[in-house]
């Protein structure tokens, strides 16, 4: 077969059963190169989880040395380059037989310390943009703060003790489709976040707006910079509420020692 029938063979028999658009149509596809190229050598699953955690710290330099529009360009390449290793090394792992939970744990891990990263480096980038912008330093913490209590909470919730089975990163359960006009624009504003807290799929999009100005048509500077910390941010926010709120209401009442 030709190199491209191989490739498009290890993409298919690596994909996920249930993944979302991007991954499908976009990032899995190019990562696929890498997966057939990986297994031919002895580079493993968890090595490439490392690798692409490396190329992730090209997005933190570039947003933090480099000002203007290039910073976010520089950002968006080196963060859909990380991203890349970020699918390869599940893609590997599955055509190689080499998954496991402790990998899919990694993967977690290093998510949210690219979470924490972007935030930080975002904040920074602004307070370097401003002067006298000491205020984007106190974002920077509450922000970074923000992200350790929501991944604090997840752990937490998935635990077997408190949700009652195991609940496995990277799994997801369908759930049925709601009924009711209320349950439907709910599922639509939970698929409205999970979109934007997978910021692979739509910082490019981010990249192109500040490159063709449409920020610049805001009565602030830094526009790309606000967008990514308001959204992404906003989401954690969104979450952190829900989640805790949730521990509190199921934990908290006098009937759950009544079981």
């Amino acid at each position: 077969m030709s190199f491209w029938s191989d490739v498009k063979q290890v993409y298919l028999d690596s994909r996920k059963p249930r993944d979302i658009f991007w991954n499908v149509y976009v990032a899995r596809p190019m990562a696929a190169p890498l997966v057939m190229l990986f297994s031919k050598t002895s580079i493993t699953p968890n090595q490439v989880t490392f690798l692409g955690a490396l190329v992730f710290l090209g997005v933190i330099a570039s947003l933090v040395c480099v000002s203007g529009s290039w910073g976010i360009v520089a950002a968006a390449l080196f963060l859909e380059l990380a991203y890349l290793f970020d699918c390869a090394d599940g893609q590997l792992a599955r055509i190689t037989g080499k998954t496991s939970m402790v990998g899919a744990y990694l993967d977690f891990l290093i998510d949210e310390f690219k979470a924490l990263g972007l935030v930080g480096a975002f904040s920074v980038r602004m307070w370097m943009q401003h002067e006298g912008g000491d205020a984007w330093l106190i974002v920077g913490i509450l922000g970074t703060a923000l992200v350790c209590i929501a991944t604090s909470l997840t752990t937490f919730v998935r635990r077997k003790e408190y949700a009652g089975a195991e609940v496995k990163p990277g799994v997801h359960t369908e759930r049925a489709a709601p009924g009711s006009l209320v349950g439907k624009v709910v599922r639509v504003l939970e698929r409205g976040a999970q979109w934007l807290i997978h910021y692979p799929s739509w910082f490019v999009y981010l990249a192109v707006l500040e490159v063709v100005g449409v920020f610049d048509l805001l009565p602030f500077e830094g526009g790309a910079s606000v967008a990514f910390l308001v959204a992404f941010l906003g989401v954690y926010a969104l979450y952190a509420a829900k989640t805790g709120l949730g521990v509190v209401l199921k934990l908290g009442r006098a009937s759950y020692y009544e079981k």
